[in-house]
């Protein structure tokens, strides 16, 4: 049984702002649906938007009232699980108050179109709790998907602080898209205690995620956005050199069954 573990910051159609949610939804129904060797979880922050009642969510017992420790603070979280409507695909609903409890439709920024100032704090809180969820559950992914620089820090978390926990577990970074984003706070990379590069003021995730990750699969829309970029920013170039990389022409225009495909071949690779 191939076993997956997918972080994601949003999933249709419990929350959407871009390509990603749909992305998220078709990729793990896909997996599952068409596979019964692949146990395929995904997990995402429980937003307030979100309805239990509509989405039929339930308590986890033992996954409630979880102590998390993040950046020298305790913290308290609780996961409900779900699935994704129509499929067998279950979902873990993170809940925490002061993150996402208040955040809006749009997830990254409020009603009025101001970005969150605490995002990057907020989604490195959460790729820490979903890995320590992975010690109540019992279950020890062969894979952990995580996707742009929502997910940015999951390989740099993992390869640093849970690299015995999760030394069989391979990182597949997915990049839809390359923006500022990606640029963190140097205050966060210390406040982890993670190895940083001292000359700037930020960190920039796509540079110290790829060397961390075990594959590293880049979306190209019809312009070829990603890969443009790329071959512009030589330190990204250098970066990608010594890990598997593949570009991938993807976009929700794509016809079903392309996209199928699409999944399909990851997963092909992954078994391998």
């Amino acid at each position: 049984m191939l076993k997956i573990y997918y972080l994601s910051s949003e999933i249709k159609p419990f929350s959407e702002t871009d390509q990603l949610a749909s992305f998220s939804k078709e990729f793990s129904s896909t997996l599952k649906n068409n596979n019964k060797d692949v146990d395929i979880r995904l997990i995402q922050p429980k937003y307030g938007f979100i309805s239990d009642r509509r989405y039929i969510l339930r308590e986890v017992i033992r996954l409630k009232n979880l102590s998390i420790e993040f950046m020298g603070v305790e913290h308290s979280v609780s996961l409900k699980s779900g699935f994704i409507p129509g499929t067998r695909v279950q979902v873990y609903f993170m809940e925490h108050k002061e993150f996402f409890n208040d955040s809006s439709e749009l997830i990254y920024k409020s009603r009025n179109g101001r970005v969150y100032s605490n995002n990057h704090e907020k989604f490195t809180f959460f790729i820490t709790a979903a890995i320590e969820t992975l010690k109540k559950l019992y279950w020890i992914p062969d894979y952990i998907i995580c996707s742009n620089w929502q997910m940015s820090m999951a390989s740099v978390i993992i390869k640093n602080l849970y690299k015995d926990e999760l030394k069989d577990t391979k990182i597949v970074h997915m990049i839809h898209e390359i923006n500022d984003l990606y640029n963190f706070d140097s205050d966060i990379y210390k406040k982890l205690d993670i190895n940083l590069n001292k000359k700037g003021k930020v960190q920039n995730n796509i540079i110290n995620s790829i060397p961390l990750s075990d594959y590293v699969y880049i979306y190209n829309d019809e312009n070829k956005s990603c890969e443009k970029y790329i071959n512009k920013h030589k330190t990204i170039k250098e970066a990608l050199k010594n890990t598997k990389c593949e570009f991938i022409n993807y976009s929700d225009s794509l016809d079903v069954s392309e996209r199928i495909d699409v999944y399909n071949n990851i997963l092909a690779k992954l078994k391998k």
